[in-house]
């Protein structure tokens, strides 16, 4: 999972560098085009084309060096660009008795941007930023009895903009979670499906193999479940899935990651755990699910458990080694646990060590 979210975290700094670089650029074009099309006399050339050389430079730096931006540093890189518009507010002359330019629109980039991609908090401190200095180059230029006018009606306008587009980006980021959600989650057992899982192994395995830290796998069926659907009906045989699927959920921890990876078949990662502590876990739920519940819901499990490394490194490996150790634990007479290879001989060496250590203590 570590990976995945680096890689996810990488491609989003990634995409706010470009997005905020192409800004930059676009607005050293406007301000050489400003320069080179009919302008006001009062307007400052020189200072112009600084700010487009400054702003184009930005702009380049932002798409080379996207993701050596932390997202944090992108606050910063707003207010950078609240401080180019600032200046291209003076810089147009108004405060020698040229009109007023308007450029004071270009802040709604700002507030777009910030909203999109910036929390509630930095959005809160952008938009402050906005106020407060176009609120310092209208006190400079001193535009006369319309100053609160003008800063009001831009404040409001980049605020009310940028809180929308924060808005309807969460909205559409919640939507978005709970589709992905809906399409790992298997309805019957609530628990995750097959595309889940294929993901999360993938994940845990190097979250494991990065921390050094054990990974063991579970793979189960229920023993017998086409006679139960045969016996008693398809509404006995899902209750049996539902049953198994609760009482993993009830001895699984917080952090294992339990799916439904087929009709009958069921699979349990444990993060941290070695062969013996998943043959523990997978005891505890054979017990649990053959408890007496009535002759309809009378289920037992066969189970085979495999550990990331002696049994197999990569996730189908590691699949494949649990699944032939569950085909062994049916081929011995089903309700029972068998481990794989690499995972017994685990198991075996942490009994001897244990009976050493008592022997000497």
């Amino acid at each position: 999972m570590g990976a995945s979210l680096d890689q996810g975290e990488a491609g989003r700094r990634r995409l706010m560098g470009r997005v905020a670089g192409i800004l930059f650029l676009v607005g050293s074009a406007m301000s050489a085009l400003g320069i080179l099309l009919p302008h006001a006399a009062q307007a400052d050339v020189r200072g112009f084309w600084i700010l487009a050389g400054g702003t184009a430079a930005a702009g380049v730096a932002l798409l080379v060096a996207a993701e050596l931006i932390p997202r944090w540093g992108y606050a910063g890189v707003m207010v950078v660009a609240s401080l180019a518009v600032t200046l291209s507010l003076y810089l147009n002359g108004e405060i020698h008795g040229a009109p007023a330019a308007g450029n004071q629109v270009l802040y709604v980039w700002v507030g777009l941007y910030s909203g999109y991609f910036l929390s509630r908090r930095a959005l809160a401190v952008e938009l402050a930023a906005v106020a407060f200095l176009y609120g310092a180059v209208l006190w400079i230029v001193h535009p006369g009895s319309v100053i609160f006018t003008r800063w009001l009606i831009t404040v409001g306008m980049v605020s009310v903009a940028a809180v929308i587009v924060q808005y309807l980006k969460r909205h559409n980021d919640d939507l978005l979670e709970r589709l992905s959600k809906a399409a790992r989650t298997e309805p019957l057992t609530g628990l995750m499906n097959r595309q889940g899982f294929d993901e999360a192994i993938v994940r845990e395995l190097t979250r494991g193999e990065r921390n050094g830290a054990p990974t063991a796998l579970i793979v189960l069926d229920i023993d017998r479940f086409k006679d139960i659907n045969d016996r008693s009906g398809h509404a006995a045989g899902d209750e049996a899935l539902r049953t198994v699927g609760t009482t993993v959920g009830q001895v699984a921890r917080g952090v294992d990651t339990l799916a439904r990876i087929g009709g009958d078949e069921f699979a349990i990662i444990l993060p941290e755990t070695h062969a013996e502590g998943a043959l523990g876990f997978a005891e505890r739920l054979r017990e649990a699910v053959a408890l007496p519940s009535g002759p309809a819901l009378a289920v037992t499990l066969s189970l085979g458990i495999a550990q990331a490394a002696v049994d197999g490194q990569s996730a189908d490996s590691l699949i494949r080694a649990a699944d032939a150790a569950l085909y062994q634990a049916k081929a011995l007479g089903r309700n029972q646990t068998v481990a794989a290879p690499g995972a017994r001989a685990a198991i075996r060496s942490a009994a001897r060590t244990l009976r050493e250590v008592a022997v000497h203590t």
